[in-house]
């Protein structure tokens, strides 16, 4: 089967015309994609398709240039014109490539692209999501990164990312003090018009949500995958322009996970080493309004042949095939985003308001039934202040038919390294998220946030936990911002123990240099 993957990646990529653009990806927890909120609330960006995450730093360009152009036209806050000029000082090589096709070197490198280093203390088992996997355990921790990119012949880019990490107490255990190293993202990538080949080690969020997502989020250690995609918004031909502008991720992986080490007992097959499918479409059929269709199937393994025909039985035919060779886990969702600007010349809420959600469901049925849902609303602007943002987020994990469905399955639970890569709170549960954030003069910001999740709801013990966050950033220099942060986190019914309590902090400060 993987070869013939590989078979139909060259053929589609002969088929292409030679362009320009080659570019890398922006972190998932980049702060660009919430400055970048603040510019679509202004109504200065409408092209976007901000629901598939990561940008790659040319498409940052093509919106930025956007922004610039429409803020020449219509008068925009002294906060927003401020943040624009900001971002497009991060991006001017991008944004110029844009204005002036070949304008930037097709051939760069840059060694040191951004250093940062921070150190977090936990006291007690604190839950840590949504860190691309990142492992801190009770005691002191430190981890320092670096990384760099680079462009070669305006056809092929590269990025690659170093990790440093230490642990007082891994995996929990007194005196087992751990230094590791690894490549913790490292990928490359061909560029031929509006088309893109990755291959490596990446992070990827699909969906609306922001606290998290039902499918696919950055809650797990990034995946060595072979992504396929246009990563510029673009119009489709014929009648499917009314769609708006589109994009697509076409994503194949392999789970290489020493955690997944399953045998079927019903065949004896060795299903270490499952192969992961996922294929996502964006639409943006009116300015204001975003559409996200999205499927993952994680199906075969070390012990089983599948053939290029077997997997389109597994991922199209909809059928249950427990016990099989054919066997999988399958989860579909679609998500939606509507941004209503000027909500202030109705009521002094907000200036604008953006409703977003996401219904998945796990399994088969016509329609996939066992339901998960997501809802969330962001206030920007909150209460007129500006540069304040007021979010609330709700997830529900738990379908009434089969509480257990989402993330767990006896062959194929949707995991990696002990960690599920949809939402964070996990199988036969729910989150209520609620967030104030504001940034003052584009240097100082700060957040307060409070969650609330319940692990276990159809047990008799469901396990309760109330974390409360508060953290802090300033920017110190253009290149050189310090954060620091402080979590408690309480819970009940520990590890679905009745009566059992824990209490645990989290302290954390970071230093990052950009070059």
């Amino acid at each position: 089967m993987k070869k013939t993957l590989y078979q139909l990646i060259i053929f589609i990529a002969l088929l292409c015309v030679p362009t320009a653009h080659a570019s890398v990806n922006i972190l998932i927890d980049s702060s660009f994609y919430t400055n970048l909120d603040i510019l679509i609330s202004q109504g200065l960006i409408k092209s976007d398709l901000s629901s598939t995450r990561p940008f790659t730093r040319a498409e940052a360009g093509r919106l930025l240039a956007e922004a610039i152009e429409q803020a020449e036209k219509k008068e925009i806050s002294p906060s927003s014109a401020d943040l624009l000029k900001k971002m497009s000082k991060e991006y001017v090589d991008e944004i110029s490539e844009i204005k002036v096709p070949g304008s930037a070197p097709k051939t760069y490198l840059k060694p040191v692209d951004e250093f940062s280093i921070n150190y977090n203390f936990l006291d007690g088992p604190f839950s840590i999501f949504n860190n691309e996997g990142i492992d801190y355990y009770d005691g002191h921790n430190a981890m320092a990164q670096f990384q760099l990119r680079g462009r070669l012949w305006n056809v092929f880019s590269f990025y690659i990312q170093p990790l440093f990490l230490y642990n007082q107490r891994y995996k929990g255990i007194d005196g087992n003090d751990e230094t590791k190293f690894r490549i913790h993202k490292g990928y490359l990538k061909f560029t031929r018009d509006n088309f893109e080949i990755e291959a490596g080690r990446d992070s990827l969020w699909w969906g609306p949500g922001y606290h998290g997502s039902l499918l696919m989020s950055n809650n797990a250690k990034p995946f060595d995958m072979i992504k396929i995609s246009n990563p510029r918004a673009t119009l489709l031909p014929w009648i499917f322009s009314y769609l708006g502008p589109f994009r697509f991720n076409l994503l194949f992986s392999r789970l290489d996970d020493d955690e997944h080490n399953i045998t079927d007992e019903a065949t004896g097959d060795d299903l270490s080493k499952p192969y992961l499918y996922g294929l996502r479409f964006d639409f943006k059929p009116h300015p204001l309004f975003e559409i996200g269709l999205f499927h993952l199937v994680l199906f075969g393994g070390e012990g089983r042949d599948i053939s290029f025909t077997d997997f389109f039985k597994i991922a199209y035919s909809n059928k249950n095939r427990d016990g099989t060779e054919l066997d999988s886990n399958q989860q579909f969702a679609v998500d939606l985003a509507f941004t209503i600007p000027d909500v202030s010349r109705l009521i002094s809420l907000a200036d604008s308001i953006k409703l977003y959600g996401e219904l998945g469901a796990e399994d088969t049925g016509k329609p996939p039934d066992r339901r998960a849902y997501l809802a969330g609303i962001a206030l920007n602007d909150a209460f007129m202040v500006k540069g304040m943002k007021l979010r609330a987020e709700y997830a529900d994990l738990s379908p009434g038919s089969v509480p257990t469905s989402w993330y767990s399955h006896s062959s194929y639970p949707m995991t990696y390294s002990g960690r599920v890569f949809g939402h964070h709170a996990g199988t036969d549960s729910d989150d209520l998220f609620i967030e104030l954030a504001q940034t003052l003069d584009n240097k100082f910001s700060y957040k307060i946030a409070f969650d609330k999740e319940r692990n276990g709801i159809s047990r008799s013990n469901t396990q309760e936990k109330y974390q409360y966050f508060l953290e802090t950033g300033y920017d110190i220099a253009e290149w050189l911002d310090l954060s620091v942060s402080y979590s408690y986190e309480e819970i009940s019914n520990y590890e679905n123990i009745k009566d059992h309590k824990q209490k645990n902090h989290f302290m954390g400060i970071e230093l990052k240099c950009e070059f």
